[in-house]
């Protein structure tokens, strides 16, 4: 359990204003035209904004706003996929750097909890994630607590990102940090999500050590992270390799030389 209050972590640093840029994103998104949406984020890179900017000033509230509009009848499904998948190409292409080389970071696992089914918030997190030179490994939506408990306990990383969009699915996201800290002491769980977003009161339910405001709070934190990557000294397990729990028959044919 975090000890005391989990704080909500959310920038307070000074960066470019995308303003201008938010209206023709949006109508680029309704429009289909992914050469007008990659020239507004080479716009925005030339003004200095980083992916975790664009994501937070830029493609979430455009996304929310295609959300609003279909529960309005005023955009279809089919162009909310559209949208979703023309963001999904375009940032990942216009991304201001990798990070450190040979996944020379620290390492970052993100999950949506099982019955969360929206999961690019976490891919563009990861994004973030790796441009701040940390490793990031997103497991995407719908993970089992089993599932999600035994991956963290086989090479236990330095953090962990859940996300949780409906405020109903807190208590087993209190249940799933409860069976992490139990299986990997050491490592630092984050929370975030539209039920958080509604009412931050509910981080402290969950026993997360923090709450992640967006994109931008997420790249904050991370950079203010400092020191050696924790999975080069976490229980005796070497940093890249075959897990001590992996079944015989896999361990043989992933050792299996090529």
């Amino acid at each position: 359990m975090a000890a005391g209050r989990p704080r909500v972590v959310s920038s307070r640093q000074a960066d470019p204003d995308l303003g201008d840029l938010s209206g023709p994103f949006l109508l680029a998104l309704l429009g289909g035209d992914e050469s007008a949406l990659e020239e507004l984020v080479s716009r925005a890179r030339s003004r200095g904004a980083d992916t975790a900017l664009v994501v937070r000033d830029l493609v979430m509230p455009a996304l929310c706003e295609i959300g609003r509009m279909w529960t309005r009848g005023e955009a279809s499904i089919a162009e909310e996929h559209l949208a979703t998948a023309l963001v999904s190409r375009v940032l990942p292409r216009s991304s201001g750097g990798a990070g450190l080389p040979g996944g020379a970071g620290r390492r970052l696992v993100l999950a949506c909890l099982a019955g969360e089914f929206h999961d690019l918030g976490i891919r563009f997190l990861a994004d973030v994630a790796r441009e701040c030179g940390w490793e990031a490994e997103s497991l995407g939506a719908n993970v089992p607590r089993e599932a999600l408990v035994r991956f963290v306990s086989q090479r236990p990383p330095a953090a962990v990102a859940l996300s949780v969009a409906l405020a109903g699915h807190v208590p087993e996201a209190a249940r799933t940090i409860a069976e992490i800290r139990a299986a990997s002491p050491g490592t630092t769980v984050l929370v975030g999500g539209l039920a958080f977003r509604e009412d931050p009161e509910r981080i402290a339910l969950t026993g997360a050590d923090a709450g992640i405001s967006d994109a931008v709070g997420l790249r904050d934190w991370l950079r203010a992270q400092g020191g050696r990557s924790r999975d080069s000294v976490s229980n005796g397990l070497p940093a890249r390799g075959l897990p001590a729990e992996l079944p015989q028959a896999l361990r043989r044919r992933v050792s299996r030389s090529r």
